[in-house]
């Protein structure tokens, strides 16, 4: 299937709940976690390798850590060790601020295992405290997690033709 961007849009007034599986924890952002930041992105194949995603970190994150430390979540496995991630971010949308839900990673391991839901509602929650409103940006070839976006609130925002395009390869437009 061609990779086409897609944007999806919802407004933050109800956050589905979704039961955290047992064994597993989340917590914020602590000194030293952009090693596992670029871990988790480099397992899932956003990066080739960890240097280019510490990089990557320290262009886009690196000059904002306060908001970074109230912002940046991880999924912990039963030992404590960080599996996924998720930012409850910020970005422009049609010239105005709003929230973004950014670098939604599960390490590969742990896909399929119900942690998504877990993962993108509590990124919702942080998001909530700062915004009434927040937007993704995900792919034509991300359908699962299209799917569980849209179960957790999100709807498709058309932002162009080729975006179009894109919706009705999904059979969502």
């Amino acid at each position: 299937m061609k990779s086409i961007p897609l944007y999806m849009y919802t407004l933050l007034k109800t956050i589905p709940e979704s039961p955290v599986p047992a064994g597993v924890q989340f917590r914020l952002f602590q000194e030293g976690d952009e090693a596992n930041w670029a871990r988790i992105n480099v397992a899932t194949g956003e990066f080739l390798d960890t240097d280019v995603a510490l990089n990557r970190f320290e262009r886009e994150f690196t000059p904002h850590l306060a908001e970074v430390k109230k912002r940046m979540l991880f999924l912990l496995n039963e030992e404590g060790t960080p599996i996924g991630t998720a930012t409850a971010w910020f970005g422009e949308w049609n010239r105005r601020t709003i929230g973004r839900m950014h670098w939604v990673e599960i390490i590969p391991e742990y896909q399929g295992k119900r942690l998504g839901k877990a993962l993108i509602s509590k990124a919702m929650e942080l998001l909530a405290l700062y915004h009434d409103e927040a937007y993704l940006k995900t792919q034509t070839t991300s359908g699962a997690a299209i799917h569980l976006y849209g179960k957790l609130g999100f709807e498709p925002a058309i932002l162009s033709e080729e975006e179009r395009e894109g919706w009705s390869m999904l059979g969502s437009c």
